[in-house]
């Protein structure tokens, strides 16, 4: 789309009638809307076009209870994987690469006979409707096949594009400067989604219109169809629904022979977990974390090990002196910058407090920590740490104080190990280490239990 355009206008084509398979839609289209001018975008609903091209499974008659057991049958061979399942509820993805309710068959707007599936190729459907406009009309059109859809996190069905033809169904507007003269960098425009819900405005499932004209909008071509608008696999954040992620979250951290039992370690990470009095509206965003906690320990019961590459619970420790003026810093070999001493869990741990003790004395050499057994916050990052695997550390972060006149002993886990007065830190420390160090003096003056 070349401009926003000054006018838009989204309008009916009515008296169609009744589609059957093997009518003629594009004579259907012209003799109802003799008035269709060039340039326009024809908004079809996919049913018309699965009804004329024949896309109809019949349905024996029977119960209710025999119709929907038909239903799933063709469900489940229109599926390609499920995504996921609550009750009668199926969410799959469809041959097209669609993800919908039902794998987009559709009992509903057809006869008590039959069934109707997509059409087998909704961007090929879109060509010939529109190719057949031009050659009988003259008219340049676009056109879009849409058909309803849930969406996550939102209640309501709005239409959507499955088929384009003529027009680009995603404006890319990736590397143009707002006004304010800041460059956009994930900017995509969905145009053909747009139009398919701008045109279902003045159709629907109960008006009895199945197609809408939207007039107005200046458009280009990239001849793309609708590829442009399905995320691929590996772009794809929510390739499954929660519960059945947390399935094979826990079908793959089975535990293996020859590994000791972490069952009491997760309990304790968890009990730790819900300790913890966050407010969701306290605005620092760590009750949102916790949740992401939670997910992570109800798919994975080897959370607590390093080997779970989805991700992996750690312990952490600030280290302030003796007076609370100065922290404790490790540079990290890895990460190349300074860092709040912690690593990750060990088997042998009996507790989440325990793993940061640990950590703190082997990272520090100074022996006699007092550390707060309450985490005062909560962190999720990406990193590839000695798993040697693009993974997450759950970070758990605990509040330790040293022993007056405590010097440290540098292990090899750093490169340097130092005292920092808390108002003057170095450089090339990890940009959110400033904020962890103010909330961990904040926790200290709340009145921490020390052991």
């Amino acid at each position: 789309m070349s401009a926003p355009a000054d006018r838009i206008e989204v309008l009916p084509i009515t008296g169609l009638g009744e589609i059957a398979p093997g009518d003629d839609l594009v004579g259907v289209v012209l003799d109802s809307a003799p008035w269709l001018a060039e340039g326009d975008v024809l908004v079809v609903t996919s049913k018309i076009v699965s009804k004329s091209e024949g896309r109809l499974v019949p349905v024996k008659a029977g119960t209710e209870a025999d119709r929907e057991a038909q239903r799933r049958e063709v469900i489940a061979a229109e599926t390609v994987r499920v995504v996921a399942r609550r009750g009668p509820l199926t969410i799959a993805e469809t041959r097209h690469g669609l993800v919908m309710a039902a794998a987009g068959v559709d009992a509903s707007n057809v006869g008590r006979d039959e069934i109707a599936l997509l059409p087998q190729d909704p961007d090929a459907s879109a060509d010939r409707l529109r190719d057949g406009i031009r050659d009988r009309a003259g008219l340049n059109v676009a056109v879009v096949i849409s058909d309803s859809m849930g969406r996550p996190w939102r209640h309501g069905i709005s239409d959507v594009a499955i088929g384009v033809s003529g027009i680009s169904a995603v404006s890319d507007e990736r590397g143009r400067t707002d006004k304010h003269g800041n460059v956009l960098s994930v900017t995509e425009v969905a145009i053909a989604d747009e139009l398919a819900a701008a045109g279902d405005l003045v159709k629907g499932k109960l008006a009895d219109i199945p197609i809408a004209v939207v007039r107005g909008l200046s458009f280009v071509d990239d001849g793309r169809g609708s590829k442009s608008l399905l995320r691929s696999t590996g772009e794809d954040l929510f390739r499954l629904g929660t519960a059945e992620a947390i399935a094979l979250g826990r079908a793959q951290a089975q535990p293996r022979e020859g590994h000791p039992d972490v069952s009491g370690l997760h309990a304790d990470v968890l009990a730790t977990l819900n300790a913890i009095p966050l407010d969701a509206a306290d605005g620092t965003g760590r009750a949102a974390i916790r949740e992401g906690f939670y997910a992570l320990l109800a798919a994975r019961t080897d959370a607590t090990r390093r080997a779970c590459v989805p991700g992996h619970v750690t312990a952490s420790c600030v280290l302030l002196d003796h007076e609370g003026r100065r922290v404790l810093l490790t540079l990290h070999p890895r990460v190349g910058a300074w860092l709040q001493l912690g690593g990750h869990i060990e088997d042998g741990d009996p507790s989440l407090v325990a793993a940061a003790a640990r950590e703190a004395l082997e990272e520090s050499g100074i022996a006699g920590i007092e550390l707060d057994p309450r985490p005062f916050d909560l962190d999720i990052h990406p990193i590839t740490c000695s798993l040697g695997l693009p993974t997450r550390h759950f970070d758990v972060r605990f509040l330790g104080r040293a022993p007056a006149g405590a010097e440290p002993v540098i292990s090899p886990e750093s490169d340097d190990l130092r005292w920092f007065d808390i108002e003057a830190l170095p450089a090339s420390i990890a940009p959110e280490l400033p904020a962890l160090i103010r909330r961990a003096r904040e926790h200290l003056a709340s009145g921490p239990g020390y052991r």
